[in-house]
């Protein structure tokens, strides 16, 4: 009994959040059973035929404009029926003149034949009960109060119920795209959490399974379909790899994850193993030198990288710079046979410190961004040229000549004289600037 009238009524209209805020069942253009389990309703109904003769939304789903709860069930009761349907208990087969609306049981409730239970304390047996309609609670909050009082129409979320000519189900119901289009934010709340269930935290509820969800074939969390943010959100089973774009909107999925969540993955203590492909620690050093905060996302440089590193060969400080350490490796660390860095880079071809700098040489690249020197490098490793002790090695100041008069001198040394003291003893003179 639906028309396109002023405000919200229907079978199904108590569940239009349905389509407000759920994701998508994946590959299907109904509601997820996440968000509205399966349902059974045995009845005969024409929308259409019902509309056709008058009747309009408000005549029988009389509980709709003041619903404000999404578990309210707004199924006309039979009392509304009665107002057409001259409904007799007791004469589940009863006959109407022609033009007048069916009063047989069976016309409404499908595969009940008003077969008579046997009962002793009553002299009239009245008719068995037909099969109910059963409607599980949705995961979902809605007012239908609200938007009735806001001049919404019936129509506007349930445009094709008036032509139905059958019970309107969840397969009916509004979708997440015609429901944005007045939650967009200005002339409505875009909050998911207007619709969704939450957490006592804030966050949506997304482990929403039961015996009624896992009944309609849904078995995983509550996730995006991909209808909110032009498809980049949708979890699908390659979403671990590819959600770097979605990614960046963080406020968005902290409104499902927590931030450890995040934290577990990106810092390196779990990772899903098709980030990566096939043999990827032989082929990853473009990537490596390109962009190396996108490593360091997930990887810990002083940790995981230096271990790899050291334990394969591929670097010339093994020990990382520890003194008195002689390299002992079985992949030719320290033996030339494989470094990091180009010749020339810190030493010439005699292992002897390179004293005057060089295009080619590491002076460049540490002024440049020293963090990525020590990345690999601990302070240990630059103390073995560039201390000011000569029992360390030689003596080459990283400063250039006539440092110590400078102002940047000063400034340094004001800020935190404990780095000075990495190289120059105490109460030595290149500590007072002079």
């Amino acid at each position: 009994m639906m028309t396109r009238g002023r405000r919200f009524s229907a079978i199904a209209a108590v569940f239009l959040a349905v389509g407000a805020g759920a994701a998508l069942a994946a590959g299907t253009d109904v509601p997820s059973p996440l968000i509205y389990p399966a349902e059974t309703i045995p009845l005969a109904f024409d929308h259409a035929q019902h509309a056709r003769l008058g009747a309009t939304c408000e005549s029988c789903h009389q509980t709709a404009q003041t619903s404000t709860s999404a578990a309210d069930n707004l199924i006309p009761r039979e009392a509304a029926c009665r107002a057409c349907h001259k409904i007799d208990r007791m004469q589940p087969t009863k006959t109407v003149p022609k033009g007048q609306g069916a009063a047989r049981c069976d016309a409404c409730h499908v595969g009940w034949t008003g077969i008579v239970e046997p009962s002793a304390k009553l002299a009239v047996m009245p008719p068995a009960e037909p099969p109910r309609v059963v409607l599980a609670r949705p995961n979902l909050k809605f007012n239908h109060k609200l938007h009735a009082m806001r001049g919404i129409g019936c129509a506007l979320c349930h445009m094709n119920a008036d032509m139905q000519q059958a019970p309107v189900t969840r397969a009916d119901l509004p979708m997440m795209a015609s429901c944005l289009g007045c939650h967009d934010g200005k002339q409505a709340t875009a909050r998911c959490s207007a619709c969704h269930l939450t957490e006592p935290d804030g966050r949506l509820k997304t482990k929403l399974v039961s015996a009624a969800t896992m009944a309609a074939g849904a078995t995983g969390p509550l996730a995006p379909s991909g209808s909110l943010r032009g498809g980049i959100d949708a979890h699908t089973a390659t979403f671990k790899r590819e959600h770097k774009q979605a990614g960046r909107e963080e406020k968005y999925c902290l409104t499902c994850h927590k931030r450890n969540e995040c934290i577990d993955c990106h810092g390196g203590v779990v990772r899903p193993p098709e980030i990566h492909p096939s043999d990827y620690a032989s082929l990853h050093a473009i990537d490596a030198r390109r962009n190396t905060p996108d490593c360091s996302a997930c990887h810990r440089t002083q940790s995981f990288c230096v271990g790899c590193h050291q334990r394969s060969g591929v670097a010339p400080d093994p020990e990382g710079g520890l003194p008195g350490r002689r390299p002992n490796n079985p992949f030719g660390t320290g033996t030339g046979l494989k470094t990091f860095h180009p010749p020339g880079w810190a030493r010439d071809a005699t292992g002897a410190p390179i004293e005057a700098p060089r295009s080619t040489s590491h002076s460049l690249a540490a002024r440049r961004n020293i963090r990525t020197c020590v990345s690999c490098h601990r302070e240990e490793s630059c103390l073995a040229c560039h201390s000011a002790d000569p029992t360390r090695g030689p003596t080459f100041s990283p400063h250039g000549p006539g440092f110590g008069g400078t102002a940047r001198c000063r400034f340094l040394a004001a800020r935190n004289q404990r780095a000075c003291l990495k190289c120059h003893a105490v109460g030595a003179m290149e500590l007072t600037c002079d």
